[in-house]
């Protein structure tokens, strides 16, 4: 019997939270192979989400924060949790997303079968099943074009952590989130490439399935080149499968790449402040070669 912390970081999500933490509770997720639990992080909401899920799911581990963690901190202090209590598997999933009857299951059972993964994913799709979810098809459709078997893994570079399944023994092996440099995004990215490093692998099940409901999302320019460029460019340089100053040539002209492509000084701002973090970079690139 291999137990599960499902691990939800809430801020003002009440609109999803039935779905999400319904389709964890309800009929298909636990089979007979299966206990599973939800750890519940709420970030200071204001819409009523930690009440909500007192009520409708007094089973959950339920966190409630004085003021808002991100996404690294609360999913470490989960994983931790996971750690302590002798879970098998946690299961990261968003607020906005939720998980296909029985999808769970089969990613237990591709794990346990193939343990050379430190993280799988379902197939993440739109709502109502229109089609992938746009940024996860950008990672999985490259390596989705020789026909498998459906409820084995297949291997991609990365994969973002609306929906992962990462057995505790992973975690053990390559540490938590960076919290520091990375307290909202690029924490996914920044673990696979650190899973990768120690020898483990990243994947999709395309068996199961699951919905990431992002289609409400609109953001400024000035937050798309914040997470595009500086965060994707702070991923690259922390990437410890490959050199550091050959990481920081390439961000050098990432930077003059995407400061034509918004039309906007922004990225040489950003670029100024992520020369100063260089050290920050250094040490946190050093620990995460040594592991947990």
């Amino acid at each position: 019997m291999k137990r599960v912390l499902v691990i939800v970081v809430t801020f003002n999500g009440r609109q999803w939270l039935e779905r999400c933490l319904g389709s964890v509770t309800g009929d298909g997720q636990t089979g007979h192979r299966l206990v599973v639990d939800l750890y519940v992080f709420d970030n200071d909401s204001t819409d009523g989400s930690a009440e909500f899920v007192a009520a409708r799911f007094p089973q959950a581990k339920l966190v409630r924060s004085a003021e808002n963690s991100g996404f690294s901190q609360p999913n470490n202090l989960g994983m931790q949790w996971a750690m302590d209590h002798g879970y098998d598997f946690v299961y990261l999933l968003n607020q906005d997303a939720w998980l296909e009857a029985g999808a769970l299951e089969k990613l237990v059972a591709a794990a346990c079968a193939h343990p050379d993964y430190a993280v799988l994913s379902p197939l993440q799709m739109t709502d109502g099943y229109q089609g992938l979810d746009a940024q996860f098809a950008k990672c999985y459709r490259p390596c989705a074009k020789t026909p498998q078997n459906e409820h084995a893994p297949l291997a991609v570079p990365r994969i973002m952590a609306a929906h992962w399944l990462v057995p505790v023994a992973a975690v053990r092996r390559i540490g938590l989130f960076e919290e520091e440099l990375f307290p909202l995004y690029g924490q996914d990215d920044d673990w696979c490439k650190r899973a990768q490093y120690h020898g483990l692998k990243v994947g999709v099940v395309p068996a199961a399935r699951a919905v990431h409901d992002r289609a409400q999302r609109k953001e400024s320019l000035e937050r798309v080149i914040d997470r595009n460029y500086r965060v994707g460019s702070l991923v690259r340089l922390c990437d410890i499968t490959r050199p550091l100053w050959e990481r920081f040539l390439f961000v050098c002209l990432f930077t003059v790449v995407k400061a034509v492509k918004y039309g906007s000084i922004l990225p040489f701002k950003h670029f100024r402040s992520l020369c100063k973090m260089l050290p920050q970079v250094r040490k946190a690139r050093k620990a995460a070669k040594q592991g947990a």
